[in-house]
């Protein structure tokens, strides 16, 4: 098993050992998606704190009588109590109602209680949502929007507008795209990207790339999704080169511009913060190591200090992990973060998972 294999099935072992509640997927074969950070600190869409009216579970013996045979448009989530993502979708999906009265309805399904429905829909992960219009399945997706993307579907439905239309409407707005980057799979965004060509190039509002976007945003799909952004011969901005491995190029624009060490993107990134992002793509601290040694400040603003996750935790250099643990938001907690014990648990975890492959390497040598 390759290097960056090893670390990305790490990186996901320890999303499950920090969050527990995911690991209980034993009911009907359904498994939750991956969480994604979607706090997108660009474009958030208006906060509708009316709950007064809940989404209602419905159970298979009332399904077809209330999603089916609707006259209006319908969407229902699959969902479980054992499912992480789901209670990041929950609170979203709760305040489509009241407002939507009138233009649709709005559902919830337990997988649990109800698994025949899962079952018939062939629902095979959580949270699944599911159009329905005139008793038809018209779209189906797990990625978590913001609430106006619902609103906005719902809304095209009643007008016989598809999802995918609305989906290209959407497009044209910047709080939309950036959600749809970092949630919808590669294949699903290259689907896209035939109709929609600048999908992937046009800038954003605030002049932001869509590579330096990405680059600053991991997701499920960074890896690839990133291999496909660069095959689009996009503009390398000059943070993005630290991002992407390329530190002798920035260590010469530094000498010429000595204010670019610490200047931050249009979304307000340092290059130390995407040195640290990238470093995982790149499975390399070199440019980190770079970036500090040419004196960028060891400070990042609050609003990116939270994405850096697992990055700094991780980085190939242990010396180098002790070095940055301080620009980690102290509100996380001294279990696996800040503090010397928890810094010697993430490098013996990883130490284990590395010893454990590698004999796994060894025993299928041996049998071949």
């Amino acid at each position: 098993m390759k290097h960056h294999q090893r670390l990305a099935l790490l990186k996901l072992s320890v999303v499950f050992l920090s969050l527990p509640i995911w690991t209980e997927t034993d009911s009907e074969g359904i498994d939750p998606i991956a969480d994604e950070n979607l706090n997108l600190r660009q474009g958030q869409t208006s906060d509708h704190a009316n709950t007064t009216e809940s989404v209602n579970f419905i159970t298979t013996d009332e399904f077809e009588e209330k999603a089916l045979n609707s006259d209006l448009p319908v969407l229902v989530v699959f969902t479980a109590e054992w499912c992480g993502p789901c209670k990041i979708l929950d609170p979203v999906i709760e305040t489509l109602m009241p407002d939507m009265k009138g233009e649709a309805r709005v559902f919830k399904v337990d997988t649990d209680v109800s698994p025949e429905i899962s079952t018939k829909f062939k629902v095979i992960q959580l949270p699944t949502i599911i159009y329905f219009n005139t008793g038809k399945e018209t779209y189906r997706s797990s990625s978590i929007y913001p609430r106006d993307a619902y609103v906005y579907y719902l809304q095209g439905l009643k007008e016989e507008i598809s999802i995918e239309e609305s989906t290209l409407k959407l497009l044209d707005k910047d709080w939309f795209r950036r959600h749809f980057l970092v949630t919808e799979e590669v294949e699903y965004i290259e689907k896209y990207l035939k109709k929609y060509p600048d999908l992937l190039t046009k800038n954003f509002d605030n002049g932001q790339s869509p590579l330096s976007f990405v680059l600053n945003y991991p997701s499920r799909t960074y890896r690839s999704l990133m291999e496909f952004v660069l095959a689009q011969e996009p503009e390398i901005g000059t943070n993005d080169l630290v991002g992407l491995g390329r530190c002798e190029e920035f260590k010469q624009v530094v000498e010429k511009d000595p204010d670019a060490i610490n200047r931050v993107d249009p979304d307000g990134n340092t290059p130390l913060f995407t040195a640290i992002m990238g470093s995982s793509l790149q499975e390399s601290g070199e440019c980190v190591k770079t970036v500090l040694e040419l004196g960028a400040e060891r400070s990042l603003p609050n609003s990116i200090r939270n994405s850096l996750g697992d990055e700094v935790s991780f980085q190939p250099d242990s010396e180098l992990v002790e070095e940055l643990l301080d620009l980690l938001p102290k509100k996380w907690g001294p279990k696996w973060y800040n503090d010397e014990v928890g810094l010697k648990k993430r490098m013996l975890l990883h130490e284990l998972y590395e010893v454990m492959y590698l004999r796994h390497e060894d025993l299928i040598t041996n049998r071949v």
